[in-house]
């Protein structure tokens, strides 16, 4: 790591609290952060982070007219081993077409961490983020963590004022909070030299409470009907307030996520996940996985979605995987990749799966799997293949092939991908698609999509990021996305893409 000194000074933290409108708490940890800690010299010269600078022209909210916007987002983070005491701060400013109708300025992350070792335990307050069964959101409050000193076992709680993470599928309330517990054996318990064994368990579960005020019915959705209410102002008609208490930028009624009941003023969760790991014994090289994990509404007395998974090497080079899961997918924004997945679709469902994997040299592997769906009072099968072969370290290959039939819907997919370091400056990815469909909604379908991204190195800490893709329909509306970004690292971070 390479250490500066902390180039924000008093007049950088004043700047950030003013830009930042809606930071909540969260703002006055900016001025601890920034000028608490900066003006100890002896105390700032652990600072990294990056600002990065985005031009975005996008179609894929609207399917229709392309909107430009940029941005400018900047995060730093602070440590100092001696005192175990961390900080971070991550904000973002935009101008031009806000794809969820959002402000110009956003305060995402800004909280203060410490550990305390006598107790073995950690505390964070301020503004932090969160992913879990809620999806990706932005906590206002504290947690506190705690892990015993052999590690065996430890416990999260949080607690909180939620927000939305702009127009990610997330939630919107007055306050979220949950314990979450977890441990870890290893027994080492067989049956004989040669027989079964099992070497490791991993549990972890928790409870999650969500609150929210039923007299709010922003953007144009009542959570009584799943339909547009009479909010005034300026409403976005496409923004859902579901059944599950999440919020989207994409979707039409609460049945999108699986949703029956009007949703109440909180919702329980209890979540829950098992790991269990060792050896089968019946032959060399036969260890195995197997795991179950799953959320339980309480409220609704109801599973929200559960997944038992296992896999077992055959040979040092041979593995089977299998899988069978209940769930329903809340993001309607996919990415390039998701798009083309046969298998992939809003909604309740089941999916099973099994697949073989084999890799008879270094650096080249393969799979072919089934898999079994039930979706919309339909049940379908598909199949599904692919490789994957490291050409050297600077270049690798993935194609993959899968088909799905569901009722009167069938779906064929073939995928390519590519990632090429040109040089110690240049680094390329490559991806195309092509998709064949046939929907009972609009009929026959085929999708060519093509995506690029390149990063170069500029200088040691300023890379210049271009990125496009487009996806062309016969039957609907052709998508596209295009973005320049320049990145600037304190440190010299390994660089991230859009």
């Amino acid at each position: 790591m390479v250490r500066r000194r902390c180039w924000f000074g008093n007049a950088g933290g004043l700047w950030a609290a003013s830009a930042l409108r809606r930071g909540g708490i969260a703002l006055p940890l900016i001025c601890v952060l920034f000028c608490g800690l900066g003006s100890s010299p002896g105390r700032c010269d652990n600072w990294h982070g990056s600002v990065r600078s985005k031009l975005q022209v996008d179609n894929r909210y609207t399917l229709q007219n392309a909107h430009v916007f940029g941005e400018l987002w900047g995060q730093g983070f602070y440590d100092n081993s001696r005192e175990d005491l961390h900080g971070a701060v991550e904000f973002v400013t935009r101008s031009g077409y806000q794809p969820d109708g959002g402000g110009v300025a956003g305060l995402y992350q800004a909280f203060v961490e410490k550990g305390f070792d006598s107790l073995n335990t950690r505390v964070k307050l301020g503004r932090f983020q969160r992913t879990d069964n809620l999806g990706l959101y932005l906590v206002d409050g504290g947690a506190v963590a705690y892990a015993a000193a052999d590690k065996g076992w430890g416990f999260d709680a949080y607690a909180g004022h939620p927000s939305r993470y702009d127009h990610v599928i997330s939630v919107e309330g007055k306050f979220v909070g949950g314990l979450e517990g977890r441990a870890q054996w290893t027994p080492d318990w067989g049956w004989g030299s040669d027989g079964p064994s099992l070497s490791r368990i991993d549990v972890r579960g928790g409870y999650q409470y969500f609150w929210r005020d039923l007299s709010q019915s922003a953007f144009g959705y009542s959570p009584y009907t799943g339909y547009g209410g009479s909010a005034s102002g300026n409403v976005n008609s496409g923004v859902l307030i579901g059944a599950t208490g999440l919020q989207g930028a994409v979707a039409s009624s609460d049945l999108a996520y699986g949703g029956s009941k009007p949703w109440g003023s909180s919702l329980q969760r209890l979540y829950f996940a098992t790991t269990g790991a060792g050896r089968l014994g019946l032959w060399r090289d036969s260890d195995y996985e197997l795991g179950v994990l799953g959320t339980y509404r309480a409220d609704r007395d109801a599973f929200e979605n559960i997944r038992l998974n296992g896999q077992l090497d055959l040979t040092n080079a041979v593995r089977v995987r299998s899988s069978y899961e209940y769930f329903q997918p809340r993001d309607p924004i996919l990415t390039f990749r998701e798009k083309f997945y046969s298998a992939y679709a809003l909604g309740e469902q089941t999916l099973a799966r099994t697949r073989i994997q084999h890799e008879p040299v270094k650096g080249f592997n393969y799979y072919v799997g089934g898999l079994a769906s039930s979706r919309k009072g339909y049940d379908g099968y598909g199949g599904e293949l692919g490789a994957n072969y490291v050409f050297n370290p600077n270049f690798g290959l993935i194609g993959e092939f899968d088909y799905m039939s569901l009722g009167p819907e069938t779906a064929s997919s073939f995928y390519l991908s590519s990632t090429h370091t040109v040089n110690s400056r240049l680094q390329m990815r490559v991806n195309t698609a092509l998709r064949f469909e046939d929907k009972i909604l609009y009929g026959f379908n085929r999708a060519v999509g093509a995506e690029i991204e390149a990063f170069y190195m500029l200088r040691n800490n300023l890379v210049l990021n271009v990125a496009g893709s487009y996806v062309w329909y016969t039957r609907i509306l052709d998508e596209y996305l295009g973005a320049v970004q320049v990145i600037y690292y304190f440190d010299n971070f390994k660089p991230k893409g859009m």
